[in-house]
Parts: structure tokens; sequence; C-alpha cells
């Protein structure tokens, strides 16, 4: 063993990642959160894991964008822009799984960074009754 992992075979970096995730909690009582995620090419455009998280965040106590709710019928760069306004009217940006192989995420993470906006992952747990639903949320650490 190297003097950068430890027994477990971890490396400083991972400890760090999971040192703060186990032990950061991100209050989004009051705040303004922006759910980003996979649509296109997804079933249903991924709609019912925003719901989930929109439900999810606001049990939080979170005020919710959720660009699941625009109507069907725009091309991507209508919707970008539409999703980029709404997302710059909140403090928070919560990302979905799957969110780095989305391009119009990537965008709204690209842009919360700049920002400097809180980026929390949401981990979703195993459908209950075929619905999704949020487990917890986390600072989103990349």
């Amino acid at each position: 063993m190297d003097n950068k992992t430890n027994q477990q075979g971890m490396s400083v970096r991972d400890q760090m990642i999971d040192y703060a995730e186990r032990n950061t909690v991100i209050d989004l009582s009051g705040r303004r959160v922006y759910i980003a995620g996979p649509m296109t090419g997804v079933a249903e455009l991924n709609r019912p894991a925003f719901f989930a998280a929109e439900e999810y965040l606001k049990g939080q106590g979170a005020i919710v964008m959720n660009p699941a709710v625009l109507p069907d019928g725009f091309e991507y760069h209508q919707y970008m822009k539409i999703a980029i306004p709404m997302l710059m009217q909140c403090d928070v940006a919560a990302f979905l799984p799957g969110w780095m192989e989305s391009k119009g995420a990537r965008v709204e993470f690209t842009r919360s960074r700049a920002f400097a906006m809180t980026q929390v992952a949401l981990d979703m747990g195993k459908p209950v009754e075929g619905k999704p639903w949020v487990v917890r949320h986390k600072p989103l650490l990349v």
C-alpha cells in the first residue's frame, strides 16, 4: 500500500469524497432549486424522475423549478432558451442520475458552476409500484 491509498484501496480523493458525502448536510429549506437531468432519448422524457425529484425537494422545504413541466413540441434549443433562465432564478441545481450523459444537463452544470450555485446530486431509490423516488441529496462532487 502506498501513501496515496488506504487499506481498502481508496485514493485520497475518493476518501475525501466519501467523507464529504457522509458528513455534509445541505439545508434546502426556502432555497430555490432547479432540477437538471437527462430528458432527450429517455422514456417519457424522464418526467417520472423529475416529478419524483420535485416531490422530494418540496418535502425538504425547497421552492422548485422543474423543466419537465414544459409542454411537448419544442426543439432542443428552444427548451434550453426556457430552461437556462429558469436555472438562473435559482441558487441550487439538483442533478438527477445520468446527467453527465445529457447535453442539456451538462450545459446547466457548467452554468450553475460558473455562477457559484450550490450543486447537489439526487440519489434515486428502486422504483416503488413502478414509480421512481428520491432517497436523498448530497453534495455534487465532480
